[in-house]
């Protein structure tokens, strides 16, 4: 399926990056460099603003929430993301860049740390979006989806997925809504990705973090996590977290691969 053309141009100040995370054994890599794994971010979810309880929303949101693990070679390099369920008989929806050209593709699904394989349905590289369809798992929770049109600049959202791999319950931290039309351009391998219509949230992502859900405060989905900004200094061999994060708004992905669920 092709995408439609998008405009170019930028979505912030900093150098925006997909956030797939490249795993290699007991280091975790970015593509852009090596990170040390100490001062990775610690289990369950930071404070959000007053009147939204993250904990609860989080224990929502979690069980809609896949790991993606997939093996780009033979020699068993991992390229660790994330990923939304649309459907109890194990429809997920992820970015192309977390699947790209892999091997094998995997879902762990909820904290049992078994692994399922995973068939590729549909790709669209240009809109860097997959869904895939989950093999021999149970029966899966759908996430609760909202379009953007309900959600205002300043609005609490939460950020929810495989922040550095390191994980078998998803990630949650919480931010703030900063924009909700963004043209951006990130890096895809050797290549780019142009997308507008993006949502932007100040919110602290890691690699791995790569077809999150972005949450509001009711707990509904409004986008999939594509890639984020490091527009803050970090020192070198530092685990940082990207602060703005992009999302590309769950109506207009589904519309894209053609799934009729909003």
């Amino acid at each position: 399926m092709s995408a439609q053309p998008v405009r170019h141009g930028g979505g912030g100040k900093g150098r925006l990056r997909a956030l797939a995370c490249r795993a290699l054994p007991l280091v975790i890599a970015i593509e852009v460099g090596l990170l040390s794994a100490a001062g990775a971010p610690s289990g369950g979810a930071t404070a959000m603003q007053a009147g939204v309880s993250v904990a609860r929303l989080s224990r929502q949101v979690e069980p809609s929430v896949v790991d993606t693990i997939t093996f780009a070679d033979p020699a068993g390099t991992q390229i660790l993301g994330t990923g939304i369920v649309l459907s109890a008989s194990g429809l997920v929806l992820t970015d192309y860049h977390v699947i790209r050209g892999d091997i094998f593709i995997g879902v762990r699904v909820g904290g049992t740390g078994l692994v399922h394989p995973a068939e590729v349905l549909v790709t669209d590289p240009d809109a860097d979006l997959a869904l895939l369809q989950v093999q021999g798992a149970p029966t899966l929770k759908p996430a609760e989806l909202a379009r953007t049109s309900s959600a205002a600049i300043g609005d609490p959202v939460l950020a929810i997925g495989n922040a550095m791999g390191l994980g078998r319950v998803p990630k949650a931290v919480a931010g703030r809504l900063v924009a909700l039309h963004r043209s951006i351009r990130y890096g895809v391998g050797s290549g780019t990705v142009d997308l507008a219509g993006m949502i932007e949230a100040a919110a602290p992502i890691f690699a791995g973090d790569s077809g999150g859900a972005l949450v509001d405060a009711t707990g509904h989905v409004i986008g999939l996590i594509a890639a984020g900004s490091d527009d803050a200094p970090c020192a070198p061999a530092a685990v940082c977290p990207l602060h703005l994060a992009y999302a590309i708004p769950i109506h207009a992905a589904l519309a894209q691969i053609g799934y009729t669920a909003l």
